[in-house]
């Protein structure tokens, strides 16, 4: 076992992704539909992995032993078996760092769980290719399939029963077009509900979840032609048309599902109201609070600067399109 650093960016999902499939094994972690995204430069994981007498997980600074930890040890079984490891996996120390806030609707578990899978490939010595990585990664978080590559990237739901056809690719590197994505956050700390159990409980009791389902393979047609076009208005209506089906299906959950707050509200009109005068720019929102808008690399400042001057906004970020997930060897290590 090697000790080696890794890197992965966030992403945010342009077609959004929300439940999971049933009737499959629980371990393959399938969607119930597809996704496109956006990799991001400024929304970054870097993790470290070597060798240790026992098993420890640090995030952000801090030790952590509980679920989360246990999802880390999980995966890193996954990864062994797959790297042909006989026996036991050897133990391992974790130091991941998130370079943006953690569990707050901002996709850390994308960029975290591609950076440990690509931590873990390079440490076990894995020879495996680049498809097998994000399938991989999907175990650990169904949003992290895409972070193992860069630009926009499409993860296909899929039919097979094993997952073998749900599979992550790129469509469209990071320089096919000058885009940028604001993030726009509108609170702190972590958000009250989490994403897997937000879309266990809608799947259960939202009448408009199989609507949901069954129109999301025609937004990711239509969201992937718009892209390879640099179409913005046409990427943009599907975008927002996409993000809007999802939340609108979480609200209908019973009990329902908010995770916006009235400076969530806020961002989105100030979006529009830009929009209605000349400064085009689109808005998505994860399972989270945060606003995400989509725009012309050109145009970013001025928005950047509107949803600023918006009254309970405590930052915005502007991000474009980001790197493929890396892996290399510590530089103690190297040296």
């Amino acid at each position: 076992m090697k000790p080696v650093r890794a890197t992965a960016c966030s992403n945010i999902a342009l077609v959004k992704y929300w439940g999971k499939r049933t009737g499959v094994p629980a371990e393959l972690n399938l969607p119930a539909v597809g996704s496109l995204s956006m990799t991001l430069d400024a929304l970054r994981t870097e993790t470290e992995l070597c060798p240790a007498s026992a098993d420890a997980f640090w995030l952000d600074g801090q030790l952590v032993a509980d679920e989360q930890a246990t999802k880390v040890w999980r995966h890193l079984d996954r990864m062994w078996s797959a790297a042909g490891g006989k026996g036991s996996r050897p133990r391992a120390e974790v130091r991941s760092v998130n370079h943006f806030p953690t569990a707050a609707g901002l996709a850390s578990s994308a960029s975290g769980f591609a950076a440990l899978t690509m931590a873990a490939a390079g440490a076990f010595e894995a020879d495996l290719s680049a498809q097998a990585l994000s399938s991989l990664a999907r175990q650990g978080s169904g949003s992290a399939a895409r972070s193992i590559f860069g630009g926009f990237v499409r993860l296909d739901r899929g039919e097979a029963a094993d997952g073998s056809d749900c599979r992550a690719r790129p469509i469209a590197g990071a320089d096919h077009w000058p885009l940028a994505l604001l993030v726009v956050q509108t609170t702190a700390g972590r958000k009250p509900l989490g994403s897997t159990s937000g879309m266990e409980q809608c799947r259960e009791t939202s009448p408009y979840y199989p609507a949901w389902v069954g129109t999301s393979e025609a937004d990711l047609d239509a969201a992937e032609s718009a892209l390879l076009a640099r179409d913005l208005l046409a990427l943009g209506r599907v975008v927002e048309h996409s993000c809007f089906k999802m939340h609108a299906c979480m609200m209908a959950t019973d009990p329902p599902i908010l995770y916006w707050n009235p400076t969530t509200v806020a961002a989105v009109q100030a979006v529009w109201q830009a929009r209605a005068e000349g400064e085009p720019g689109f808005v998505t929102i994860d399972a989270g609070p945060h606003v995400k808008v989509l725009c012309e690399r050109a145009r970013a400042e001025a928005l950047r600067e509107r949803l600023a001057a918006v009254p309970g906004v405590r930052d915005v970020l502007v991000a474009t399109p980001g790197p493929d997930a890396t892996v290399g060897p510590l530089p103690e290590a190297s040296a």
